[in-house]
């Protein structure tokens, strides 16, 4: 009872932290009904058939304070062709900002900056042009999908918004909020509907706590979600049945949800709401780590292909999964490996614990049982003075073409395969660098921060 009493105070003082409060709701709503009016007033003027609406969670008051990320759909007839959805969806969201991007997800939208009506305050918004369908099941691309979550969400979510600010700091605390893919992590429709499932963000913990690989949610009953056997966890889409709303889950971060969730119920902590900026790392004392683990780090630099991450991380992925079998191909060890992102610089790591061989290699033929083969493996070794049998087969032994990690990615990466526009990053210039050679620019000290550090 103690316990429980406990909890609700953390959860009240931090509703009371991160809850916006009126007058930034105000000046969010007014930015957004600016936007919108806008939007409306130039499609109008333009003779372009489309109309604005907002989604996201500044429509659903379910934004962390100072955090308001305003998302605005521009709604086309669904009779409409792509192409022309594209021209015009562009050309009306260009036409209200001085000051904007084009960025690519399913397809462009604009990302642009807009001021309050003080002038005060900047405010981004993402202005992203869709299809505006009769029916989920009639989707003409991904984002078409988004005003139908909007909807459902809207009409459920009024008197739970402080339970899905308390899930969303929480996950923030633990590194795991955000779908996209550098974090694979839990979105916030994916919050908003956990907790519309379970009422509470203390319930939805208790649940989390005892959740086993391949949990299953489905709040309407109607899912056809079948998976691949792949997705630690199942939320089903409550507009779309055939769709899994934590596809974008990682099992690290599926377990890591249970893990806070079993330590804060266990032992009632406000840090577990806190999101601390850790300090960047230092060149020296990365230096003196890597010394005492006794492991090789071997980074792979290049610049980033200007590309949105959701389109980047999948292909560095790719390819450290691919030089990682590269480099254990040719007898080296691979301890751990990972990717990121700093600034304008892309990088592949990876801790080795074998990162040298000898330059003599034992290759096993046939069992001299074998007739046929080994009778092309004699008469292509034979000759060489270590030709012997060992064990029923025939063995030789030749010199390895790399005997060092450097050598071999300096020589063979681009065999690998790394997605394209990785490879043509790569085509364009890399550098493999080894230990006290790696670069310590803008955002590597936090990236070795966290790869050193624990949960």
């Amino acid at each position: 009872m103690k316990e429980n009493e406990e909890i609700k105070r953390i959860c009240r003082a931090v509703i009371e932290r991160i809850r916006p409060d009126e007058e930034e709701r105000r000046r969010v709503k007014a930015v957004i009904d600016l936007i919108i009016t806008k939007i409306n007033k130039n499609a109008s003027e333009m003779g372009i058939e489309a109309h604005a609406i907002s989604v996201g969670s500044t429509a659903r008051n379910t934004w962390i304070r100072g955090e308001a990320d305003i998302d605005i759909f521009i709604m086309f007839p669904a009779a409409m062709s792509e192409e022309y959805l594209k021209e015009k969806g562009l050309a009306v969201a260009k036409s209200i900002s001085d000051r904007y991007e084009e960025r690519y997800a399913s397809h462009p939208y604009i990302h642009a900056y807009f001021y309050d009506a003080e002038g005060k305050t900047e405010h981004e918004a993402d202005l992203v042009p869709c299809f505006s369908v009769k029916d989920a099941s009639l989707l003409k691309s991904a984002v078409d999908r988004t005003p139908f979550h909007n909807e459902y969400i809207v009409k459920r979510i009024p008197g739970l918004e402080d339970e899905v600010l308390l899930l969303k700091q929480f996950l923030k605390s633990a590194g795991i909020y955000g779908s996209e893919q550098r974090r694979k992590g839990f979105s916030g429709y994916l919050c908003e509907l956990l907790i519309l499932n379970y009422s509470s963000f203390v319930a939805l913990l208790k649940n989390a706590s005892q959740w086993q690989y391949g949990e299953r949610i489905d709040i309407e009953g109607r899912g056809k979600y079948k998976g691949t056997g792949k997705d630690p966890l199942f939320v089903i889409d409550p507009v779309d049945p055939n769709r899994n709303v934590a596809a974008a889950v990682s099992l690290d971060s599926f377990c890591r949800l249970i893990d806070s969730a079993r330590d804060f119920l266990a032992c009632p902590d406000a840090s577990f709401f806190s999101h601390a900026k850790k300090k960047e790392m230092s060149r020296a004392e990365f230096v003196k780590r890597i010394k005492e683990r006794g492991t090789e780090f071997v980074m792979v630099l290049f610049e980033a292909p200007d590309v949105v991450d959701d389109i980047l991380f999948p292909q560095l992925r790719k390819a450290e999964a691919s030089v990682t079998n590269l480099i254990e191909r040719n007898g080296f060890k691979v301890y751990r490996s990972d990717v990121s992102v700093e600034g304008n610089k892309a990088f592949l790591i990876f801790e080795l614990l074998v990162w040298t061989l000898p330059q003599v290699k034992k290759h096993l033929g046939p069992p001299v049982t074998s007739k046929y083969h080994s009778e092309e493996f004699k008469s292509k070794y034979a000759s060489r003075p270590s030709f012997r049998i060992e064990n029923g087969r025939y063995v030789v032994e030749v010199e390895r073409k790399y005997t060092d990690v450097v050598g071999l990615l300096k020589n063979e990466l681009k065999s690998c395969s790394l997605g394209k526009q990785v490879s043509e990053a790569i085509n364009k210039g890399y550098d493999v660098l080894r230990n006290e050679e790696i670069k310590f620019f803008k955002g590597v000290g936090y990236f070795f921060r966290d790869y050193f550090g624990g949960i």
